[in-house]
């Protein structure tokens, strides 16, 4: 198993080796470009390399061309990995069987029915067919919206009135299910937005700012902000018969 892992990327980690994984990777648009060559004006990277502990980013990369990198280039990754007798002493059984938790990021315009089958063929063609690969979840595909929806217009006029200028993302590089609102059956624009501040996501000290004495202030002026972009997009919304 170890062997056929170090067979999907690069010895770096930093490119994967599966044959035809980047296909359907498109590129930036022209707004998502126009909004890059804004981003990377305000773009702290001292700061971020401070969140995440590194001392620099994938090929020593800066400014545009780490975000055109952050932002569009999917991602395999390694979630975990167990095997064999863990427990105290000694036991030397060879292990029958390991397991290995793997995600793929994708980018537009990968779809989860095209990444699967194909990091099979790579299995396959490696020599590592008894290799099963058994898929948890459903999986979802990626999901985005113009700057020029209202929904989108919306929230950047109400940061505005509460007299913030805001930072302007093309997209996220993570993943969440926000396909299930952007495609069929609802085709509903999808934006992430609100006044507040919260932060390290998903680990164990996660937080959210209650109280009003910040810079972005807290739960009160979040709900606002809520109220307030709901409103907006209803006047920006064109009025049905």
């Amino acid at each position: 198993m170890i062997q056929a892992l170090s067979t999907l990327t690069t010895k770096d980690g930093n490119t994967v080796l599966v044959e035809g994984f980047y296909d359907n990777v498109a590129p930036p648009s022209q707004e998502d470009l126009e909004l890059i060559e804004k981003l990377e004006k305000t773009f702290d990277e001292e700061t971020v390399k401070k969140e995440m502990k590194v001392e620099r980013f994938i090929n020593d990369m800066h400014g545009k061309e780490a975000l055109l990198k952050y932002l569009y280039s999917p991602t395999l990754n390694i979630d975990g990995i167990w095997s064999g007798y863990t427990g105290p002493g000694t036991k030397t059984v060879l292990p029958h069987k390991i397991t290995v938790k793997v995600d793929v990021r994708l980018v537009p315009n990968m779809t989860v029915d095209e990444v699967i089958p194909k990091i099979r063929r790579h299995l396959d063609k490696h020599g590592f067919k008894e290799i099963k690969i058994v898929q948890l979840e459903e999986g979802y595909g990626w999901a985005k919206t113009s700057i020029r929806e209202p929904a989108a217009q919306a929230v950047l006029k109400t940061y505005r009135e509460f007299g913030y200028e805001p930072e302007i993302w093309p997209h996220m590089a993570g993943s969440a299910p926000f396909c299930m609102f952007n495609r069929e059956p609802l085709n509903l624009p999808f934006v992430m937005g609100g006044i507040g501040h919260g932060g390290r996501a998903h680990a164990p000290n996660e937080y959210i700012v209650i109280s009003e004495g910040g810079p972005t202030g807290g739960l009160t002026t979040l709900e606002k902000s809520y109220v307030a972009i709901l409103d907006n997009m209803a006047k920006m919304l064109p009025a049905k018969t």
